[in-house]
């Protein structure tokens, strides 16, 4: 009987963590409450768990290394101007060993690269501009 129970267990699939140990995860991760979440699990439970899976998935690949994953986020968050976002992910990349330094050079490196999407925003704009006068001829 012991043999059958022991494989049982060996077959057993892993239980999926509750919502609630989901969002103990996320506050010890972040060092405080991940409020969005809680209010998440309020109204649709399942994403909360959807969000720790992608978390999951996105650093489990192997190809970028964690650290650069967090300044990513980081320069997203910036970049989108979502202030909540950016200081939890600052926070969680701190926690997690990216300096003062780099966090401060993905912010700069964001500005750059959202600066430079002006010129391409402008781009057809410029086109007509710069056209000969030939082209302007109903200004």
């Amino acid at each position: 009987m012991e043999n059958k129970n022991e494989e049982k267990e060996m077959n057993a699939k892993p239980t999926s963590p509750t919502i609630e140990q989901v969002l103990k995860m996320m506050e010890k991760n972040l060092g405080e409450e991940p409020r969005p979440m809680v209010l998440m699990s309020k109204l649709v439970p399942e994403m909360v768990l959807r969000q720790a899976q992608d978390r999951k998935f996105v650093f489990d690949m192997l190809t970028i290394p964690p650290k650069y994953k967090h300044l990513i986020c980081i320069a997203v968050a910036s970049a989108v101007s979502s202030h909540m976002c950016t200081e939890t992910f600052m926070k969680i990349a701190k926690r997690s060993g990216v300096t003062k330094d780099e966090i401060a050079e993905a912010i700069i490196t964001a500005r750059f690269a959202l600066g430079s999407t002006v010129f391409a925003s402008a781009t057809e704009g410029m086109e007509y501009l710069t056209r000969g006068d030939d082209a302007n001829v109903k200004d």
